[in-house]
């Protein structure tokens, strides 16, 4: 059982069938811990009507799986009744909620079978020309959210999405996710396409993200006045937070109104692994340095449950099985605190390779980490067969009965992996989430507002200061939060321009969330500094300001008359100075004063 003999076999025949073999005690016990789960799409019939929802759940506990990571959220629908987004147009029935008839039969009955809402976080509509039927699809409401390159163009050739870096849609998303977590008894929230594109991108370069406000954002933030180049590192940054700042406050929120939801994500593994540990080799990668995905940095940090990472490769091709394996084993090494699972593509594989990638999937790292189970994509596709003259797959799919019995019967299974045991031969548990009770560490988190909340306040920052000391920013909806800390009590303090300075002490507890949500007072409108140069015969005033308002100096000899000296000053901030021309000596006394405009 070494993984170094994935290498050792020169044709595609050999590599699955021995490694099949020599890893046939990896097979999982009654009783035992693991993942065993579903993508079930929307694009595909599974959980439209209560007679397919019945199947699915019949065929999970038939071939020994225990989650169903099922999408709900295809392209700006939904797949259950009462929600922000308009009601699917291929659900059976007008009063039929798949979600809902899902989690009932799912939870009911043995063994149960977990429910994860799958949603598609940022492409929102798949038709170029063609409208939503739907008047009250967030398509057809909100254009101006459409996410586009320099040039205007939105269609990325599949796909029109919404821009992660517009507060709007920020908001939007959040709202859909907690809407789900809220009413809905969900095992878990699943986020897919939590990126941007990988149109027209390249590691160091992405073309879209160029919504007017989004670039408004970043410039204000920077004070940069230019447009950025696609393959700017400041403009990559800021994008590549916008993803991260949504999966932040989904985790944190959802783990305040239920903690048991675990909240995991679908990513990018592109091309081989990184062949070590360092950050530069992470940032060498597509997830990361191309469609701006960092979930290696998601779980360090901890705000995502499980990872999936989508390595959907055929493993009859030697390479591709390489990369499988590689991939499986780079998880491992980098889930931090939290956990990993590898979601294969059965749809490109014949049951033997299915049954290798389950393997494979169990093999310990170095360090002896092992991955929390196996997804596999999907419920409606499986076993592909490759052309190997023209690389192409066609579908001829195995029977469900034969598909499961390889993976729980014997005797079929023996067909398929000769000499092994079943790979789901016996019913196992999902594995805990130690972290979600541990009494060692709890959450922060907040939004920072103005007085009477009408303003978020975007990037800004807010420190923090205790057992352990974290600088946090605020993302484009005023939210802030920190995972992990260890408990204690923490001094937060949040200091924005033109506003007074605002400071909490908040105790830490154990695997729960603490929320303190400061409302900004503006500072008084009033002169801060004045000073008459008698040589010059000038007065030089300073008065707190707010950004882009104009104001009026005047003077007075008898406070009853007032002359305008300045008829409009723009503000240089949150603070402003100006200083007179020469005034007349002949006048005695003088007194000056700073009117807004606007």
């Amino acid at each position: 059982m070494h993984v170094p003999l994935l290498m050792n076999f020169s044709t595609a025949n050999d590599l699955p069938r021995v490694l099949g073999f020599v890893l046939l005690l990896l097979a999982r016990a009654s009783g035992a811990e693991e993942l065993r789960g579903f993508w079930v799409d929307a694009f595909n019939a599974g959980f439209k009507s209560s007679s397919d929802v019945t199947q699915l759940v019949a065929d999970a506990r038939a071939g020994n799986f225990n989650a169903l990571f099922v999408q709900v959220r295809k392209r700006g629908d939904a797949y259950y009744l009462g929600g922000l987004e308009p009601k699917a147009t291929d659900i059976t029935g007008s009063t039929f909620d798949p979600l809902a008839d899902l989690v009932t039969k799912a939870h009911t009955g043995s063994p149960r079978i977990e429910v994860h809402a799958w949603i598609v976080t940022y492409n929102i509509w798949n038709q170029q020309s063609t409208l939503p039927a739907q008047p009250t699809h967030p398509y057809n409401l909100h254009p101006d959210w459409l996410t586009q390159k320099a040039d205007g163009t939105k269609w990325d050739g599949a796909n029109y999405a919404f821009d992660p870096g517009h507060p709007e849609v920020q908001k939007h998303t959040y709202n859909v996710c907690l809407d789900l977590v809220n009413r809905y008894d969900l095992d878990g929230l699943h986020f897919d396409y939590v990126r941007y594109t990988d149109a027209e991108s390249s590691v160091g370069n992405q073309p879209y993200g160029y919504n007017p406000v989004s670039v408004q954002r970043f410039q204000r933030q920077t004070s940069r006045v230019d447009v950025p180049a696609s393959n700017d590192s400041q403009w990559l940054q800021f994008r590549r937070d916008q993803v991260t700042s949504l999966v932040r406050k989904v985790y944190l929120n959802a783990w305040k109104q239920r903690r048991a939801a675990r909240i995991s994500a679908a990513l990018i593994c592109y091309g081989s692994a990184p062949v070590d540990q360092s950050n530069s080799a992470w940032q060498g990668r597509d997830a990361y340095g191309r469609v701006l995905q960092d979930w290696r940095s998601w779980l360090q940090e901890g705000i995502l449950d499980l990872a999936v990472p989508m390595i959907y490769r055929d493993y009859s091709i030697t390479a591709r099985a390489t990369e499988y394996g590689n991939w499986c084993a780079y998880t491992r090494e980098n889930q931090a605190s939290r956990a990993g699972a590898a979601g294969a593509g059965i749809y490109l594989n014949q049951l033997e390779g299915i049954i290798d990638e389950i393997q494979v999937s169990r093999l310990p790292s170095v360090s002896g980490r092992t991955l929390s189970g196996f997804v596999g994509y999907s419920y409606a596709n499986y076993c592909g067969q490759r052309n190997v003259s023209t690389g192409t797959y066609t579908y001829n799919y195995a029977s469900r009965t034969t598909f499961r019995n390889s993976l729980i019967d014997a005797a079929t299974a023996a067909i398929y992996d000769p000499g092994g045991t079943p790979v789901f031969g016996a019913a196992a548990t999902v594995p805990v989430m130690p972290w979600k009770t541990s009494t060692a560490k709890g959450h922060a988190m907040g939004y920072v507002r103005n007085v009477g909340r009408t303003i978020d306040f975007d990037g800004v920052t807010v420190t923090l200061s205790g057992p352990v000391n974290r600088t946090l920013k605020t993302d484009a909806t005023g939210f802030f939060g920190a995972v992990d800390l260890p408990v204690g009590s923490y001094l937060l303090t949040v200091n924005v321009p033109g506003y007074y300075s605002a400071t909490q002490t908040l105790l830490v507890t154990g695997a729960n969330v603490v929320e303190w949500n400061p409302d900004l007072v503006p500072m008084r409108f009033e002169i801060t500094a004045a000073q008459w140069n008698e040589g010059q015969q000038k007065i030089s005033l300073t008065w707190n300001s707010l950004p882009q308002q104009t104001y009026r100096i005047e003077f007075s000899t008898d406070l009853i008359q007032w002359t305008t000296l300045a008829p409009s000053v723009t503000s240089a901030g949150y603070s402003t100075s100006w200083t007179s021309t020469s005034l007349s000596p002949a006048v005695s006394r003088r007194f000056f004063q700073v009117c807004r405009v606007n």
